[in-house]
C-alpha cells in the first residue's frame, strides 16, 4: 500500500484540477487519467520516473534539429520551452566535433515541459540529440525526466510530453520506439558469474 501525505495529496489535486482543459500536453489529476496517451505511468526507471524515445526519418539532421528547436522556441501549448544558457553554455551543434561512435552525432538540445502544478525549476527536463544514419537520415532520441525530488511515478506524463511534442511537430511521421522508461516491460538480465 502507497501512503500519500494529505497535504501532499491536496496539493497535486489542487494544482493539476483542469490540467487537461487548460494545457492538452498534461496528465491531469485523474487516476488513471482519462487523458489520451497518459496510460504509460513509469516507476523510477532513471531513478525518478522517465521515458526515452526514438525515431528515424529520411532527412538531414540539421532539417530535424532546426524543426525540434523551433517548436520547443514556440511553447507549442505554453508548456514547453526552449533551454540555453549556463556556464558553460555548450552549442547545439556538435558537427565540428566529429564525434562518430557510438553514433555520427550532430546536434543536441534541451526543453523544459511544465504542468500546472509542476513550473519554472520543477518543470520536467527534455533532452534530444540528433545524429545522422548511414542513407542520409537522422535518428532522433528524445528523452523526458521527471525533475521534482522523489517523482518515482510519473501518471504518463513523460510519454505524454513527448507524444503530444511529436504529435504538433512538422516533421513527417515516424515510427516511435522505447528506448528505456516509458513503463516499458522490465527486461530480464542474467549475470553469469
Amino acid at each position: 500500500m502507497v501512503r500519500v501525505a494529505p497535504a501532499l495529496l491536496a496539493a497535486w489535486a489542487l494544482g493539476t484540477a483542469g490540467a487537461s482543459a487548460s494545457t492538452p500536453s498534461a496528465c491531469g489529476p485523474d487516476q488513471p487519467s482519462k487523458v489520451p496517451d497518459c496510460d504509460r505511468n513509469d516507476m523510477g526507471s532513471c531513478g525518478n520516473a522517465c521515458c526515452a524515445l526514438e525515431m528515424s526519418f529520411d532527412m538531414e539532421p540539421e532539417a530535424v534539429y532546426r524543426a525540434i528547436r523551433e517548436q520547443l522556441e514556440s511553447g507549442v501549448d505554453g508548456s514547453y520551452s526552449y533551454v540555453s544558457g549556463g556556464n558553460p553554455n555548450p552549442a547545439d551543434d556538435l558537427r565540428p566535433y566529429r564525434i562518430v561512435k557510438p553514433r555520427k552525432f550532430e546536434f543536441i538540445l534541451q526543453g523544459a515541459h511544465s504542468t500546472p502544478l509542476y513550473r519554472a525549476e520543477n518543470s520536467d527536463i527534455l533532452d534530444f540529440n540528433v545524429a545522422s544514419n548511414d542513407a542520409g537520415g537522422s535518428i532522433l532520441r528524445m528523452f523526458s525526466l521527471s525533475r521534482i525530488h522523489g517523482a518515482l511515478g510519473d501518471a504518463g506524463q513523460n510519454f505524454k510530453t513527448l507524444v503530444y511534442l511529436k504529435q504538433q511537430w512538422s516533421l513527417p511521421d515516424a515510427k516511435m520506439s522505447i528506448v528505456h522508461g516509458c513503463a516499458a516491460p522490465e527486461p530480464t538480465y542474467r549475470l553469469m558469474i
